[in-house]
Protein backbone atom coordinates (compact mmCIF):
# COMPACT_ATOMS: atom_id res chain seq x y z
CA UNK A 1 0.00 0.00 0.00
CA UNK A 2 1.42 3.42 -1.04
CA UNK A 3 1.85 6.26 1.43
CA UNK A 4 -0.70 9.09 1.44
CA UNK A 5 0.05 12.04 -0.81
CA UNK A 6 -1.17 15.59 -0.24
CA UNK A 7 -3.23 16.99 -3.11
CA UNK A 8 -3.19 20.64 -4.28
CA UNK A 9 -6.60 20.99 -2.64
CA UNK A 10 -5.07 20.18 0.75
CA UNK A 11 -6.75 16.74 0.93
CA UNK A 12 -4.80 13.52 1.35
CA UNK A 13 -5.11 10.57 -1.03
CA UNK A 14 -3.96 6.91 -0.96
CA UNK A 15 -4.12 4.53 -3.94
CA UNK A 16 -4.55 0.82 -3.16
CA UNK A 17 -4.20 -1.94 -5.74
CA UNK A 18 -7.53 -3.68 -6.25
CA UNK A 19 -7.19 -6.15 -9.12
CA UNK A 20 -5.97 -6.69 -12.68
CA UNK A 21 -8.65 -6.52 -15.35
CA UNK A 22 -9.15 -8.83 -18.32
CA UNK A 23 -6.78 -6.68 -20.41
CA UNK A 24 -3.98 -7.04 -17.89
CA UNK A 25 -4.37 -3.52 -16.57
CA UNK A 26 -3.88 -2.93 -12.88
CA UNK A 27 -6.83 -1.24 -11.18
CA UNK A 28 -6.63 0.88 -8.00
CA UNK A 29 -9.06 2.18 -5.40
CA UNK A 30 -8.65 5.79 -4.30
CA UNK A 31 -9.19 6.95 -0.71
CA UNK A 32 -9.26 10.68 0.05
CA UNK A 33 -9.61 12.38 3.41
CA UNK A 34 -8.85 15.67 5.10
CA UNK A 35 -5.99 14.14 7.10
CA UNK A 36 -3.17 11.80 6.19
CA UNK A 37 -4.00 9.44 9.08
CA UNK A 38 -7.64 9.14 8.07
CA UNK A 39 -6.81 8.46 4.40
CA UNK A 40 -4.29 5.75 5.32
CA UNK A 41 -6.74 4.17 7.79
CA UNK A 42 -9.46 3.95 5.13
CA UNK A 43 -6.96 2.43 2.69
CA UNK A 44 -5.74 -0.07 5.28
CA UNK A 45 -9.28 -1.21 6.05
CA UNK A 46 -9.91 -1.76 2.33
CA UNK A 47 -6.65 -3.72 1.95
CA UNK A 48 -7.49 -5.94 4.94
CA UNK A 49 -10.98 -6.57 3.60
CA UNK A 50 -9.60 -7.29 0.12
CA UNK A 51 -7.06 -9.80 1.45
CA UNK A 52 -9.70 -11.45 3.62
CA UNK A 53 -12.07 -11.85 0.66
CA UNK A 54 -9.28 -13.28 -1.46
CA UNK A 55 -8.32 -15.73 1.27
CA UNK A 56 -11.89 -16.90 1.68
CA UNK A 57 -12.08 -17.54 -2.06
CA UNK A 58 -9.41 -20.23 -1.76
CA UNK A 59 -10.40 -23.84 -2.27
CA UNK A 60 -9.92 -26.35 0.56
CA UNK A 61 -6.92 -27.80 -1.28
CA UNK A 62 -5.31 -24.37 -1.70
CA UNK A 63 -6.02 -23.32 1.89
CA UNK A 64 -4.56 -26.48 3.45
CA UNK A 65 -1.47 -26.36 1.21
CA UNK A 66 -0.88 -22.72 2.14
CA UNK A 67 -1.36 -23.50 5.84
CA UNK A 68 1.22 -26.32 5.63
CA UNK A 69 3.68 -24.10 3.71
CA UNK A 70 3.27 -21.26 6.22
CA UNK A 71 4.06 -23.53 9.17
CA UNK A 72 6.67 -25.80 7.60
CA UNK A 73 9.60 -24.03 9.26
CA UNK A 74 8.25 -24.63 12.78
CA UNK A 75 6.93 -28.17 12.35
CA UNK A 76 8.88 -31.43 12.44
CA UNK A 77 9.38 -33.37 9.18
CA UNK A 78 7.25 -36.17 10.64
CA UNK A 79 4.37 -33.76 11.27
CA UNK A 80 4.65 -32.36 7.74
CA UNK A 81 4.60 -35.90 6.32
CA UNK A 82 1.47 -36.64 8.36
CA UNK A 83 -0.18 -33.43 7.15
CA UNK A 84 0.49 -34.34 3.51
CA UNK A 85 -1.21 -37.70 4.06
CA UNK A 86 -4.14 -35.94 5.74
CA UNK A 87 -4.43 -33.54 2.79
CA UNK A 88 -4.63 -36.42 0.31
CA UNK A 89 -7.63 -37.78 2.22
CA UNK A 90 -9.45 -34.48 1.65
CA UNK A 91 -9.72 -35.08 -2.11
CA UNK A 92 -13.56 -35.32 -2.01
CA UNK A 93 -13.72 -31.68 -0.83
CA UNK A 94 -10.67 -30.26 -2.63
CA UNK A 95 -12.67 -27.86 -4.80
CA UNK A 96 -15.00 -26.45 -2.16
CA UNK A 97 -14.46 -22.72 -1.53
CA UNK A 98 -13.70 -22.11 2.11
CA UNK A 99 -16.06 -19.10 2.15
CA UNK A 100 -18.92 -21.47 1.31
CA UNK A 101 -17.99 -24.58 3.28
CA UNK A 102 -20.52 -25.51 5.96
CA UNK A 103 -20.72 -27.84 8.96
CA UNK A 104 -22.91 -30.11 6.85
CA UNK A 105 -20.25 -30.30 4.10
CA UNK A 106 -17.63 -31.30 6.65
CA UNK A 107 -19.95 -33.77 8.39
CA UNK A 108 -20.74 -35.48 5.07
CA UNK A 109 -17.00 -35.69 4.36
CA UNK A 110 -16.29 -37.20 7.80
CA UNK A 111 -19.14 -39.70 7.47
CA UNK A 112 -17.80 -40.77 4.08
CA UNK A 113 -14.43 -41.61 5.64
CA UNK A 114 -15.71 -43.94 8.35
CA UNK A 115 -15.82 -47.07 6.20
CA UNK A 116 -12.20 -46.69 5.12
CA UNK A 117 -10.30 -45.03 7.95
CA UNK A 118 -9.90 -45.42 11.70
CA UNK A 119 -11.40 -42.88 14.14
CA UNK A 120 -7.90 -41.66 14.98
CA UNK A 121 -7.04 -41.04 11.31
CA UNK A 122 -10.33 -39.20 10.78
CA UNK A 123 -9.67 -37.07 13.86
CA UNK A 124 -6.21 -36.14 12.58
CA UNK A 125 -7.55 -35.27 9.11
CA UNK A 126 -10.32 -33.10 10.52
CA UNK A 127 -7.83 -31.46 12.87
CA UNK A 128 -5.71 -30.25 9.95
CA UNK A 129 -8.78 -29.15 7.99
CA UNK A 130 -10.11 -27.15 10.95
CA UNK A 131 -6.73 -25.49 11.64
CA UNK A 132 -6.46 -24.47 7.98
CA UNK A 133 -9.98 -23.01 7.83
CA UNK A 134 -9.53 -21.04 11.05
CA UNK A 135 -6.11 -19.85 9.87
CA UNK A 136 -7.77 -17.95 7.02
CA UNK A 137 -11.02 -17.14 8.83
CA UNK A 138 -10.56 -16.79 12.63
CA UNK A 139 -14.32 -16.37 13.00
CA UNK A 140 -15.12 -19.73 11.39
CA UNK A 141 -17.26 -22.00 13.57
CA UNK A 142 -18.23 -25.58 12.74
CA UNK A 143 -20.32 -28.16 14.54
CA UNK A 144 -19.38 -31.70 13.58
CA UNK A 145 -19.43 -35.11 15.22
CA UNK A 146 -16.37 -37.33 14.92
CA UNK A 147 -16.52 -41.14 15.20
CA UNK A 148 -15.91 -42.33 18.71
CA UNK A 149 -12.52 -43.82 19.41
CA UNK A 150 -12.64 -47.18 21.15
CA UNK A 151 -10.43 -47.17 24.18
CA UNK A 152 -8.13 -50.15 24.00
CA UNK A 153 -6.81 -51.91 27.06
CA UNK A 154 -3.06 -51.42 26.92
CA UNK A 155 -0.55 -53.97 28.13
CA UNK A 156 3.21 -53.81 28.23
CA UNK A 157 5.25 -56.77 26.94
CA UNK A 158 6.30 -59.33 29.52
CA UNK A 159 9.87 -60.08 30.57
CA UNK A 160 9.56 -63.40 28.75
CA UNK A 161 8.48 -61.73 25.48
CA UNK A 162 11.32 -59.22 25.56
CA UNK A 163 13.95 -61.82 26.44
CA UNK A 164 12.70 -64.19 23.73
CA UNK A 165 12.90 -61.44 21.13
CA UNK A 166 16.33 -60.35 22.29
CA UNK A 167 17.74 -63.88 22.37
CA UNK A 168 16.60 -64.69 18.84
CA UNK A 169 17.53 -61.39 17.19
CA UNK A 170 20.63 -60.75 15.06
CA UNK A 171 23.30 -58.56 16.66
CA UNK A 172 22.14 -55.16 15.32
CA UNK A 173 18.54 -55.85 16.26
CA UNK A 174 19.64 -57.08 19.69
CA UNK A 175 21.32 -53.73 20.24
CA UNK A 176 18.22 -51.83 19.09
CA UNK A 177 15.98 -53.93 21.36
CA UNK A 178 18.28 -53.38 24.36
CA UNK A 179 18.38 -49.61 23.83
CA UNK A 180 14.57 -49.45 23.50
CA UNK A 181 13.58 -51.90 26.25
CA UNK A 182 16.25 -51.13 28.84
CA UNK A 183 16.80 -47.41 28.18
CA UNK A 184 13.59 -46.30 26.43
CA UNK A 185 15.12 -44.97 23.23
CA UNK A 186 12.84 -44.27 20.26
CA UNK A 187 13.67 -45.97 16.97
CA UNK A 188 14.67 -42.62 15.37
CA UNK A 189 16.97 -41.88 18.31
CA UNK A 190 18.54 -45.34 18.03
CA UNK A 191 19.13 -44.90 14.31
CA UNK A 192 20.75 -41.47 14.90
CA UNK A 193 23.24 -42.62 17.55
CA UNK A 194 26.88 -42.27 16.54
CA UNK A 195 29.98 -43.64 18.23
CA UNK A 196 31.00 -40.07 19.18
CA UNK A 197 27.83 -39.91 21.32
CA UNK A 198 29.25 -42.57 23.68
CA UNK A 199 31.78 -41.37 26.23
CA UNK A 200 32.70 -44.08 28.69
CA UNK A 201 29.36 -45.36 29.95
CA UNK A 202 27.45 -42.16 29.09
CA UNK A 203 25.44 -42.19 25.86
CA UNK A 204 24.12 -38.81 24.70
CA UNK A 205 20.72 -38.79 22.97
CA UNK A 206 20.54 -35.52 21.07
CA UNK A 207 19.57 -36.34 17.47
CA UNK A 208 16.84 -38.06 15.51
CA UNK A 209 16.33 -39.64 12.09
CA UNK A 210 12.92 -38.92 10.63
CA UNK A 211 11.16 -39.15 7.29
CA UNK A 212 10.69 -35.89 5.41
CA UNK A 213 7.80 -34.88 3.17
CA UNK A 214 9.50 -36.58 0.21
CA UNK A 215 9.57 -39.90 2.12
CA UNK A 216 13.33 -39.77 2.61
CA UNK A 217 15.10 -40.45 5.90
CA UNK A 218 16.99 -37.40 7.16
CA UNK A 219 19.29 -36.84 10.14
CA UNK A 220 18.28 -34.05 12.53
CA UNK A 221 20.85 -32.75 15.00
CA UNK A 222 18.10 -32.13 17.53
CA UNK A 223 15.69 -34.59 19.21
CA UNK A 224 11.91 -34.95 18.99
CA UNK A 225 11.29 -32.67 21.99
CA UNK A 226 13.39 -30.55 24.33
CA UNK A 227 12.91 -33.17 27.06
CA UNK A 228 14.31 -35.84 24.73
CA UNK A 229 17.85 -34.40 24.89
CA UNK A 230 19.28 -36.60 27.60
CA UNK A 231 22.09 -38.90 28.74
CA UNK A 232 21.79 -42.61 29.47
CA UNK A 233 24.22 -44.41 31.75
CA UNK A 234 24.86 -47.81 30.19
CA UNK A 235 25.93 -50.94 32.08
CA UNK A 236 29.36 -52.37 31.28
CA UNK A 237 27.99 -55.31 29.27
CA UNK A 238 26.12 -52.98 26.92
CA UNK A 239 29.12 -50.65 26.48
CA UNK A 240 31.20 -53.70 25.56
CA UNK A 241 28.45 -54.94 23.25
CA UNK A 242 28.42 -51.61 21.39
CA UNK A 243 32.18 -51.69 20.95
CA UNK A 244 34.16 -49.01 19.13
CA UNK A 245 33.98 -47.35 15.73
CA UNK A 246 34.69 -44.20 13.76
CA UNK A 247 33.19 -41.25 15.71
CA UNK A 248 30.94 -40.30 12.77
CA UNK A 249 29.72 -43.86 12.11
CA UNK A 250 26.26 -44.87 13.29
CA UNK A 251 26.25 -47.34 16.18
CA UNK A 252 23.41 -49.52 14.88
CA UNK A 253 23.66 -48.57 11.22
CA UNK A 254 19.99 -49.08 10.33
CA UNK A 255 17.36 -46.51 9.41
CA UNK A 256 14.17 -46.49 11.55
CA UNK A 257 12.23 -48.28 8.79
CA UNK A 258 14.76 -51.10 8.74
CA UNK A 259 14.56 -51.47 12.53
CA UNK A 260 10.76 -51.75 12.25
CA UNK A 261 10.96 -54.21 9.35
CA UNK A 262 13.49 -56.52 11.02
CA UNK A 263 11.60 -56.39 14.31
CA UNK A 264 8.30 -57.17 12.56
CA UNK A 265 9.86 -60.17 10.80
CA UNK A 266 11.27 -61.48 14.08
CA UNK A 267 8.11 -61.06 16.16
CA UNK A 268 6.03 -62.69 13.41
CA UNK A 269 8.43 -65.62 13.31
CA UNK A 270 8.24 -66.02 17.10
CA UNK A 271 4.49 -65.40 17.33
CA UNK A 272 4.85 -62.42 19.69
CA UNK A 273 2.29 -59.69 19.00
CA UNK A 274 3.96 -56.40 19.99
CA UNK A 275 5.32 -53.33 18.21
CA UNK A 276 8.88 -52.07 18.52
CA UNK A 277 7.52 -48.91 20.19
CA UNK A 278 5.92 -51.12 22.88
CA UNK A 279 9.41 -51.65 24.27
CA UNK A 280 9.19 -48.09 25.62
CA UNK A 281 5.95 -49.09 27.35
CA UNK A 282 7.83 -52.04 28.83
CA UNK A 283 10.58 -49.77 30.17
CA UNK A 284 8.13 -47.34 31.79
CA UNK A 285 6.06 -50.15 33.32
CA UNK A 286 9.06 -52.00 34.76
CA UNK A 287 10.28 -48.70 36.18
CA UNK A 288 6.92 -48.26 37.95
CA UNK A 289 7.08 -51.81 39.32
CA UNK A 290 10.57 -51.11 40.67
CA UNK A 291 9.18 -47.94 42.29
CA UNK A 292 11.54 -45.58 40.47
CA UNK A 293 10.25 -42.01 41.10
CA UNK A 294 8.36 -40.65 38.10
CA UNK A 295 10.66 -37.65 37.72
CA UNK A 296 13.62 -39.97 37.06
CA UNK A 297 11.72 -42.34 34.78
CA UNK A 298 10.52 -39.35 32.73
CA UNK A 299 14.11 -38.14 32.43
CA UNK A 300 15.38 -41.55 31.34
CA UNK A 301 12.72 -41.87 28.64
CA UNK A 302 12.68 -38.31 27.35
CA UNK A 303 9.16 -37.57 28.59
CA UNK A 304 8.01 -34.29 30.14
CA UNK A 305 9.00 -33.93 33.77
CA UNK A 306 5.36 -33.82 34.95
CA UNK A 307 5.06 -37.47 33.92
CA UNK A 308 1.50 -37.10 32.59
CA UNK A 309 2.15 -38.62 29.14
CA UNK A 310 4.39 -41.29 30.60
CA UNK A 311 1.81 -42.30 33.22
CA UNK A 312 -1.29 -42.15 31.01
CA UNK A 313 0.16 -43.78 27.90
CA UNK A 314 3.36 -45.68 28.65
CA UNK A 315 2.97 -47.18 32.11
CA UNK A 316 0.75 -50.16 31.32
CA UNK A 317 0.02 -53.44 33.01
CA UNK A 318 2.40 -56.31 32.42
CA UNK A 319 0.03 -59.26 32.18
CA UNK A 320 2.44 -61.78 33.70
CA UNK A 321 2.80 -59.52 36.78
CA UNK A 322 -0.91 -58.92 37.21
CA UNK A 323 -1.61 -62.27 38.87
CA UNK A 324 1.26 -61.80 41.32
CA UNK A 325 0.03 -58.38 42.37
CA UNK A 326 -3.54 -59.66 42.61
CA UNK A 327 -2.32 -62.44 44.89
CA UNK A 328 -0.39 -59.91 46.97
CA UNK A 329 -3.56 -57.87 47.49
CA UNK A 330 -5.67 -60.95 48.21
CA UNK A 331 -3.12 -62.19 50.75
CA UNK A 332 -3.15 -58.79 52.46
CA UNK A 333 -6.92 -58.69 52.79
CA UNK A 334 -7.13 -62.36 53.73
CA UNK A 335 -4.65 -61.79 56.57
CA UNK A 336 -6.62 -58.71 57.60
CA UNK A 337 -9.86 -60.66 57.67
CA UNK A 338 -8.30 -63.54 59.57
CA UNK A 339 -7.56 -61.14 62.40
CA UNK A 340 -10.29 -58.53 62.10
CA UNK A 341 -13.24 -60.08 60.26
CA UNK A 342 -16.03 -62.16 61.69
CA UNK A 343 -17.06 -64.05 58.58
CA UNK A 344 -20.32 -65.98 58.80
Amino acid sequence: MANAKKLPSGMWRVLVYSHTDENGKRKYESFTASTKTQAEMMASQFADSRDRVRALDLTVEEAVKQYIDANEAVLSPATITGYISDLKRMKPIYKLRIRKISSNDIQMFISGMTSEYSPKTIKNTYGLLHKSLVYFDPNARFTVKLPKQTKKQKYAPSDEDVMTLFSNAPRKLQLAIALAAFHSFRRGEIAALKFKDLEGSRLHVHADIVMDKDNKWIYKDYPKTDDSDRYATLPDYLVKFIGEGDPEDYIVGWMPGTIDKRFYELKKELGIDIRFHDLRHYFASVSAILQIPDIYTAGFGGWKADGSVMKSIYQNKIVSMEEAYSKKLNDHFENLCNTKCNMQ
